[in-house]
């Protein structure tokens, strides 16, 4: 009784952390014209969410080796104290350009957080009884993900939007007293590299990319020396990252793994859901403020029932596909719900009611839910049990690329669209362009094999093992 109640008091800053980090990839989406006004480079705000994802999705990789090595409280404090300072920094920005290097800088700890905050309860609790807890750290996304986006217009509204990064601030410096009291875990250090060359490399070549599809054709020609610089830097950078992960016994991408067709499938799948997901989080918001003149707090409000489809359609996904040990389908599904909804929010018109326009978001959100859920768990499944660490950290690591595109590509288009359209028009061509995406999805859903479970994931789903770390 008395280690039971000493684990659930340790839960108690780890869920904090965990909350403080998921929230942010949510509560800046309804802040953003109010940043943008305030900032006056409304061209570049959609950068404030790229440039986190970006930083992130490479830092979860790293860092969940790198507190193998060094030990995950150290790593894990020290994610949780660049994640406080950048997030200080970003709320004190004078201009749009500070404000994205602070992001860049705070998704550096945020991705060292995501990737700890479970390997520690992995630490801590043996697998067999491990349900319970995952089970209140489960809940603690799940909330940040649906609060995030009224949280967010709520206090850009009501206050300004730099407390949407100070409010981590006291939070995050709560859960790092009590992390340093309670959390006491054995000092076990294992052998191996960390790959930072792999994420410098992985890190330069999607920032090029993005830069590269960003400007190009908007900013500056597709002939200019900076756009040619850029395509040269993304192809050396790639071609670097091959040779660099091809040699290391524990690359942060193992390029084995898409070999495999269902894991590369499902990898392309798990970016495509998140592309749709970031658009209609980050660029929604902006159409009900900038349109139809919701105030920050409603437009939020307008998006959690999406947030909530997500919730529900992954959630109810899990166990039936644990049952039957069949996956196929749902990401057909998925790709045809979220399809048809996109179809229709292209059609978008001064007439279109508020009720048509969160069914569709609901009917969007339903579609991801199946489509996370299942790319997740049909990568993992491809992979040999050794490899399933490896293979989530590169999901995951996909997932947020989606994210990162979503918001750079889209923001320019839809900066572009607002010059020779009207809003309404350059809102509806920017949900239009998710329509061809969601056929590629759909037509690699139909062609994905669908493999039996393995003995090792449905052990793993009755978290009767664990899943090997990456």
């Amino acid at each position: 009784m008395k280690k039971t109640n000493s684990l659930l008091l340790i839960m108690v800053p780890l869920m904090l952390i965990l909350f403080v980090s998921s929230l942010d990839q949510t509560i800046v989406a309804t802040a953003l014209p109010s940043i943008a006004k305030s900032l006056a480079q409304p061209q570049y705000v959609a950068w404030t969410t790229t440039a986190y994802l970006l930083t992130s999705s490479v830092t979860t990789l790293l860092f969940g080796r790198l507190g193998d090595q060094q030990g995950r409280k150290i790593v894990l404090q020290v994610s949780l104290v660049i994640f406080l300072l950048g997030s200080a920094l970003a709320g004190l920005a004078p201009t749009m350009l500070f404000l994205i290097v602070m992001r860049a800088f705070q998704g550096i700890g945020g991705g060292g957080l995501t990737a700890l905050v479970q390997a520690t309860v992995g630490d801590l609790v043996p697998a067999r009884e491990r349900g319970a807890y995952q089970a209140l750290l489960g809940i603690v996304p799940s909330l940040a993900v649906i609060a995030g986006p009224f949280l967010g217009g709520f206090i850009a509204q009501t206050v300004s939007w730099r407390w949407i990064f100070y409010i981590n601030v006291p939070v995050g410096v709560l859960a790092f007293v009590l992390l340093g009291t309670l959390l006491h875990l054995p000092k076990v250090r294992k052998v191996g590299q960390v790959d930072f060359l792999g994420g410098f490399l992985a890190t330069l070549f999607t920032t090029s990319l993005l830069l590269m599809t960003t400007w190009g054709g908007n900013t500056v020609a597709w002939t200019s020396p900076l756009i040619i610089g850029l395509i040269v830097l993304a192809v050396l950078s790639m071609l670097g990252f091959i040779f660099v992960e091809r040699r290391r016994k524990q690359a942060i991408l193992p390029l084995g793994l898409f070999k495999k067709s269902v894991f590369a499938i499902s990898s392309l799948q798990f970016a495509l859901a998140s592309f749709v997901l970031f658009v209609l989080m980050l660029f929604t918001p902006m159409y009900l403020q900038t349109v139809r003149g919701f105030s920050a707090s409603r437009a939020g409000l307008v998006i959690i029932p999406m947030m909530l489809g997500l919730v529900v359609g992954s959630a109810v996904t899990g166990p039936i596909i644990t049952k039957t040990g069949k996956y196929k389908i749902y990401p057909i599904i998925g790709s045809f719900l979220m399809g048809i909804s996109s179809l229709f929010l292209g059609m978008l018109t001064v007439r279109t009611s508020l009720l048509e326009l969160i069914a569709l978001l609901v009917l969007s959100g339903i579609g991801q839910g199946l489509m996370i859920q299942v790319a997740l768990l049909a990568g993992q499944n491809a992979a040999p049990y050794q490899d399933l660490g490896a293979a989530t950290g590169a999901l995951n690591f996909f997932k947020s690329l989606g994210g990162a595109f979503a918001a750079a590509i889209m923001g320019t288009l839809l900066n572009d669209g607002m010059k020779h359209l009207t809003a309404v028009a350059a809102f509806g061509r920017l949900y239009s362009w998710l329509v061809p995406l969601m056929l590629v999805s759909f037509v690699l859903a139909v062609l994905m094999k669908e493999l039996p479970l393995s003995d090792a994931m449905i052990s793993v789903l009755k978290e009767e093992v664990d899943v090997p770390e990456y």
